[in-house]
């Protein structure tokens, strides 16, 4: 049987809040051309602070019966364009993982997993909602805590299907160690499709609704 934790490829990704929120991105989740779930993010901008919420629930069958399954639950706060906390919560077939850390004077202090701290003035996530994350040389990953070396590179402009019609949009390659993603966003604002090559050879897409 093939091994399912491709998921810890680790998409960034909460609870559903009583208020509305500015943004959301909400796409299908599909493995190999079949639907496994859904992933949402809402993102909500104050005067101090940006509050982005985002979930992501998975679950893949063979005959019907569940052999994987993955939940990722996660809040961040963004002062403008850098993280300023995250609270994050994984579960990754049989194993949880969490996330806590808070941003304090260049330097981003990883409460739970207990890690160094990192200095950077401005860190991010795999924030892919916010197209500054593209000039990134090091992002944080929301799953394990790891802040990690990437590469990103501009693809040029391709002819995607979007909600069922043909758009023009800017394409991006992320690699980092185990990650393989490629990322396509409308006039370089808006993120409208992900697509993604795990350890293990499935293809996984995000839809956009």
């Amino acid at each position: 049987m093939k091994n399912y934790s491709f998921i810890k490829f680790s998409l960034v990704l909460l609870f559903i809040p009583n208020f509305c929120f500015a943004k959301e991105w909400n796409f299908d989740v599909f493995m190999d051309g079949k639907l496994i779930g859904e992933h949402t993010f809402q993102l909500k901008e104050e005067e101090k602070f940006h509050q982005l919420m985002s979930q992501a629930n998975f679950k893949v069958t063979v005959l019907s019966i569940p052999i994987y399954k993955y939940k990722h639950i996660s809040q961040e706060l963004w002062n403008k364009n850098c993280l300023h906390s995250i609270s994050a919560v994984t579960q990754d077939g049989g194993d949880e993982y969490k996330v806590l850390g808070k941003f304090d004077t260049n330097t981003f202090r990883l409460i739970e997993p207990a890690k160094e701290a990192f200095s950077a003035e401005c860190p991010m996530t795999f924030s892919y909602w916010n197209p500054l994350m593209l000039k990134q040389s090091k992002l944080l990953n929301v799953q394990m805590g790891d802040y990690v070396e990437v590469e990103i590179k501009s693809l040029g402009k391709k002819i995607i299907k979007v909600r069922n019609e043909n758009l023009e949009a800017d394409s991006y390659q992320l690699t980092a160690p185990k990650i393989n993603i490629q990322i396509w966003y409308k006039d370089n604002k808006e993120w409208v499709k992900l697509e993604s090559i795990t350890p293990d050879d499935h293809h996984i897409s995000y839809i956009l609704r």
